[in-house]
């Protein structure tokens, strides 16, 4: 059987598997009675939950929902469960929990948090499982997307009938749910984060270790992604830094998973004598997240890493495939100067687009080769002639 057919198999077997699994969900939450509470007085201990399969850039575009929680709820204890282990510090969190393993390694430890007696329980992105970790974390009151697009509870909200659309930007997933909660002064910025001094030594080392030119300005280039349909061709940022390497440092950057891709761009550029540095997985994530601070620009595809400049407020040009990038940028980035891209579809007019339901699969999308080396030049030009893309 073809791969690809294969693919569309598998991804809608699990779509109807996902959509079986919410519906007693669904009915239990839309239609049982509800409870009154008094908000201020009955959320004194909020559980917020995001764990797999949600990644890195979910979790960090929860953040300003995050922000908005604690604004309107000052007095509550807010704990974070996840699985990430991404932030040391966050002044909006009073604890970060972070559980390790399988889905059976995490229900069995939210089972143990149980004793921390929740008032409140918030799923803030679509994702069975994590119904499912709430259920058993049992909290009185239940909140978010217990059983599918809707938002959901056990109790009365403020505004009922909420609901991501699916073509939104993503940060409203989250912030919906305080709409729900009757919260009309919504944040719209990413949290500020704080590292251990462990994290800022180890990186800081590696950095001091580099061989960069004090007088040019440093890009980071993250060349690799998982998904196939969201990676530039490696040959392409071979040309990209052959174009550019005079006027800049290079450093190229990745976890272990992109040793062996950014390997090939190293040994195509020595070919042609050009040295650049690379840190592709000499650091732990949280190291990696506090790298980027020291990037003049970060040149990446749509991925995690590209989530981790933006919690930086580092200048990002990032490379879009199937996902349209108004809806993964920071909302309103043009207003800040420092985040642009270039898109897929800009170039090649994509048939359908990405919308959160299952991953995205189209042959004609087989990386981002229509991208072409030149735009990206130019834009990485253009910010540093002002500083700013916009």
């Amino acid at each position: 059987m073809d791969k690809l057919i294969l693919k569309h198999l598998k991804n809608y077997i699990k779509y109807v598997v996902v959509k079986t699994l919410e519906f007693p969900f669904y009915i239990r939450y839309k239609y049982f009675p509800k409870k009154s509470v008094d908000y201020q007085k009955g959320f004194k201990k909020i559980a917020l939950i995001c764990t797999k399969p949600m990644g890195f850039g979910d979790l960090i575009m929860d953040t300003p929902f995050i922000k908005t929680l604690k604004k309107h709820f000052p007095n509550a204890e807010i704990h974070l469960i996840t699985d990430k282990d991404i932030f040391d510090k966050v002044d909006e969190l009073d604890r970060i929990i972070v559980l390790k393993g399988g889905i059976f390694d995490l229900m069995k430890e939210f089972y143990k948090l149980k004793n921390e007696r929740y008032d409140l329980g918030i799923i803030m992105n679509r994702g069975i499982n994590q119904t499912f970790y709430l259920e058993i974390l049992n909290p009185k009151y239940k909140l978010g997307y217990l059983g599918g697009w809707e938002i959901l509870s056990n109790f009365k909200v403020k505004k009922k009938g909420l609901g991501f659309t699916k073509n939104e930007h993503y940060w409203n997933m989250a912030l919906k749910i305080a709409e729900s909660l009757g919260i009309g002064d919504l944040e719209e910025e990413l949290i500020t984060v704080d590292f251990s001094e462990d994290v800022k030594r180890n990186v800081e080392k590696i950095l001091n270790n580099l061989k960069l030119d004090k007088n040019k300005k440093t890009v980071v280039i993250n060349p690799f992604v998982l998904w196939k349909t969201r990676m530039w061709d490696r040959d392409n940022y071979v040309k990209l830094i052959e174009e550019i390497y005079k006027d800049f440092n290079i450093i190229l950057y990745g976890g272990p998973d992109a040793v062996e891709t950014v390997n090939y761009i190293k040994n195509k550029l020595k070919e042609k004598n050009i040295f650049v540095e690379d840190v592709a997985g000499k650091f732990n994530i949280k190291e990696a997240i506090y790298f980027l601070k020291f990037a003049d620009l970060f040149i990446t595809s749509d991925s995690g890493p590209m989530h981790f400049a933006f919690l930086m407020r580092t200048p990002t040009l990032a490379l879009f495939g199937p996902v349209n990038p108004i809806y993964r940028l920071p909302k309103n980035f043009k207003k800040y100067g420092i985040y642009d891209y270039l898109w897929y579809n800009d170039y090649k007019p994509l048939k359908k687009f990405y919308n959160y339901e299952y991953e995205y699969v189209d042959k004609d999308v087989e990386g981002l080769k229509t991208i072409p080396v030149e735009d990206v030049k130019n834009k990485i030009y253009k910010f540093f002639e002002g500083g700013k893309f916009y």
